[in-house]
């Protein structure tokens, strides 16, 4: 361990460029969560579709096309 702290204080350039990437890296992660709007998110309500309350998923389908009808199971007697 004292040859380490040894050699940093030989080679000061490295705690710049440690310091330096760790800056690049908190501010990279910072700025992909502050511009994460994606439009086509269905759940943050940017996109097409509706949104019910319900969990279920949102389809952004085209015009005039629907999914098929449940049919009802008939009741067992």
């Amino acid at each position: 361990m004292k040859a380490f702290f040894q050699y940093i204080a030989e080679n000061p350039d490295y705690i710049i460029l440690a310091c330096s990437s760790a800056f690049l890296v908190s501010y990279f992660i910072r700025w992909v969560f502050r511009n994460n709007n994606n439009s086509d998110d269905d759940e943050g309500g940017g996109g097409g579709g509706s949104s019910n309350g319900t969990d279920d998923p949102v389809l952004d389908l085209p015009p005039g096309v629907c999914l098929p009808k449940d049919k009802n199971e008939p009741e067992l007697v």
